[in-house]
């Protein structure tokens, strides 16, 4: 589960302590001994405090121990151990982008979540796959990429965005993409 984009400091259960056998990495299924953090929607991090180390972490589970993926393995003998998770991309605008009046902004959803929305960059969007080829498992994540507007009479690119927006295949796209200006120039 990913962590709440904002927190209050006095929520968050930090300096926990795990020994073994109850916490493992979210994205290598790797078991983890050390000092974590929990935020008030369970979601759990590597680290006392969170900082640019922390890793997300979940239940600790005996069938997926095995480096080609346990029980999963043993019973479809398919692997899935090739996919990396979405990352966080922002957008970088180029004059070139300013001449053109738009650039194309990449998002994944995670399938049985909803609520997490990612925006990645071009490369990561184009790689998405079923194959377990490296890239973001299509499985578990939808995608879809939008022309958001950057140049032009604002209330021209407000109402482009707004658009775009209310368009999207995902539904929640506007609690993310709050700034219907966003990079306007």
């Amino acid at each position: 589960m990913a962590r709440p984009i904002y927190t209050p400091a006095e929520k968050i259960k930090t300096s926990l302590y795990t020994s073994g056998k109850e916490l493992m990495f979210a994205d290598t299924n790797k078991e983890y001994i050390g000092l974590y953090h929990q935020y008030p929607n369970n979601s759990i991090y590597s680290e006392a405090e969170y900082n640019t180390l922390s890793k997300e972490l979940v239940l600790y589970s005996t069938a997926i121990e095995t480096e080609i993926s346990g029980k999963y393995y043993e019973l479809t003998k398919k692997r899935f151990n090739n996919y990396v998770l979405p990352e966080y991309y922002y957008p970088v605008v180029t004059e070139s982008d300013y001449k053109v009046a738009n650039i194309t902004r990449y998002f994944v959803q995670r399938r049985n979540n909803l609520s997490e929305l990612i925006e990645i960059n071009s490369d990561a969007y184009n790689n998405i796959n079923r194959k377990n080829e490296t890239g973001i498992d299509a499985g578990l994540y939808r995608k879809t990429a939008i022309q958001w507007s950057i140049s032009g009479p604002i209330d021209d690119v407000r109402t482009a965005n707004e658009r775009i927006i209310k368009n999207s295949i995902f539904n929640n796209l506007s609690e993310y993409l709050t700034d219907l200006t966003e990079f306007y120039k």
